[in-house]
């Protein structure tokens, strides 16, 4: 990591390396451990984020016009939006709405049922193919994709 990076990632993720994305953290401390020049920035970035802490957030309140806006839009939202369905159906229906906004769902549900039955049908067509030798392999392979069950 060059120091420029270093300050880029500063200025989005202030100077607490643990808010930065795990894989910089590691780059980041070894440039803080070699170069002075890094250990300055960080310190500033340090005063900047405490600033930032004790200045607060300001209390903001919305316009009449954007909360009519809002509420306009609100209004405007279906039904299956404004109250979330509690049985599982519902759910399932809610999910397929979104899924095919238009209603139409018999030409998306026929690809993909093509779809799963071409996969299946090549996953079955493959099984003739594998010889004894490699018959011991394939079973040893299955059993440990399948978690154990634990009987108590």
């Amino acid at each position: 990591m060059n120091l420029e990076r270093f300050t880029e990632l500063l200025d989005a993720y202030g100077a607490d390396l643990d808010r930065w994305p795990a894989n910089e953290q590691a780059a980041a401390t070894a440039l803080l451990t070699d170069r002075a020049d890094a250990r300055e920035a960080q310190r500033r970035a340090a005063a900047v984020d405490t600033l930032l802490l004790r200045a607060g957030l300001p209390e903001i309140e919305p316009s009449d016009a954007l909360r009519q806006r809002v509420l306009a839009q609100v209004a405007q939202l279906p039904p299956a939006i404004m109250a979330p369905a509690t049985d599982w159906r519902a759910q399932i229906a809610e999910a397929l709405a979104l899924l095919f906004p238009t209603g139409r769902r018999m030409p998306q549900f026929a690809a993909f049922a093509l779809a799963l039955m071409i996969g299946i049908s090549a996953g079955f067509a493959n099984f003739g193919l594998i010889d004894a030798q490699d018959a011991d392999l394939v079973t040893v392979q299955i059993a440990s994709a399948t978690p154990l069950l634990s009987e108590d």
